[in-house]
């Protein structure tokens, strides 16, 4: 499914950008250049962004019990 249809991102290459290690959601946006064009994708990207992050976070807070 795409994110950003200016750009052709699609949901995979944004979740490919978030890890444990993850930078902050304005880096990806940036480094995928989701924003650049129309915008419209922004508020659905970082809603992806979080709620991927969050997750992982559940899991690793889950792990470490």
């Amino acid at each position: 499914m795409y994110v950003c249809i200016c750009k052709g991102i699609t949901e995979k290459m944004l979740m490919d950008q978030i890890g444990p290690n993850t930078r902050s959601h304005d880096q990806i946006l940036k480094n995928l250049g989701i924003g650049d064009s129309c915008g419209t994708c922004v508020v659905d990207a970082v809603k992806k962004i979080l709620e991927s992050q969050n997750n992982l976070d559940s899991k690793s807070k889950r792990s470490d019990s």
